[in-house]
């Protein structure tokens, strides 16, 4: 919840605050660099230090991050803040995947992380939401993200239960992955590309469509939602049908909504929320 919180509240403030359009998109960048570190180097900490300190730690470093936007207000600063707190945030990550997925069978599994994305994508929702309690200009949007953050650490540094065995650090092997899938490779760059930027600038997009802050913060969660919504048809699907078939079909109806929402814009603002719906609905299971 908190780190779908600042998703949305991070650009809203930096257009407020008349940050470059380029300088918001470095700042989503920074955020899906430090994700990526943290995919790469999560692995050795979590030999080192095991996951109920890892997590813990991370947890206080989001939770210190989010809260320094608000004491610095400038792109130099936040754009390193946000590579932080996308490290962190990734090293989370493996620490709550790593743990379900030792704990479930081979039986269980797919349930298990389904149900886990849903409810991920929910309160990604939630989180997006909360930026109409409060003016984005003031403390208190940054103190209630720090707040979320580091209440997440509470129920792993005090459970019960084992803490799984410590993972294998993992060799990104590029060459390996296109031979194993060229779709699947070609895909996830182009998705990651499409779905990046839109992450990173639709709370900007939204804004200068005419929405206020309540509507932005809809139209982000719009699209959370429907990613939560399509996880399972989707999946299903994939199972039956040859996935090459399904990428395709999905990105054609992806493109035409995105074509929509920008000849839409400006004409007819509440209509890119239904857009943003369907997107979310599309691009965000692939």
């Amino acid at each position: 919840m908190g780190n779908g919180f600042q998703g949305t509240l991070l650009p809203v403030r930096a257009q407020i605050e008349i940050f470059s359009i380029l300088d918001i998109g470095i700042l989503g960048s920074s955020y899906f660099v430090g994700f990526a570190v943290g995919c790469l180097k999560g692995s050795p900490l979590l030999h080192r230090a095991g996951h109920i300190r890892v997590f813990t730690a991370m947890a206080v470093i989001a939770s210190a991050a989010a809260l320094i936007h608000a004491l610095v207000v400038l792109p130099i600063v936040w754009w390193p803040l946000r590579m932080i707190s996308g490290f962190c945030i990734a090293v989370l990550y493996i620490v709550i995947e790593s743990w379900l997925n030792e704990r479930s069978t081979n039986e269980s599994r797919g349930l298990v992380m389904s149900h886990y994305t849903a409810i991920n994508l929910g309160v990604l929702t939630l989180g997006q939401l909360m930026v109409t309690l409060y003016d984005p200009t003031t403390l208190p949007l940054f103190a209630l993200a720090s707040i979320l953050v580091s209440l997440a650490a509470v129920p792993v540094a005090l459970t019960a239960a084992p803490a799984p065995a410590p993972l294998q650090i993992p060799q990104l092997r590029i060459a390996y992955l296109y031979r194993l899938s060229p779709v699947g490779f070609l895909g996830c760059c182009a998705v990651g590309a499409a779905n990046g930027s839109y992450c990173a600038l639709g709370p900007v997009f939204a804004q200068q469509s005419g929405l206020d802050i309540a509507g932005i913060a809809f139209f982000m969660s719009a699209t959370a939602i429907g990613g939560a919504l399509g996880q399972g048809p989707f999946g299903w699907l994939s199972d039956k049908i040859d996935r090459r078939k399904i990428i395709a079909a999905i990105c054609i109806v992806a493109c035409i909504a995105a074509i929509a929402m920008a000849l839409f814009n400006g004409r007819w603002p509440q209509s890119i929320l239904y857009f943003a719906l369907l997107f979310g609905l599309l691009a965000l299971p692939l």
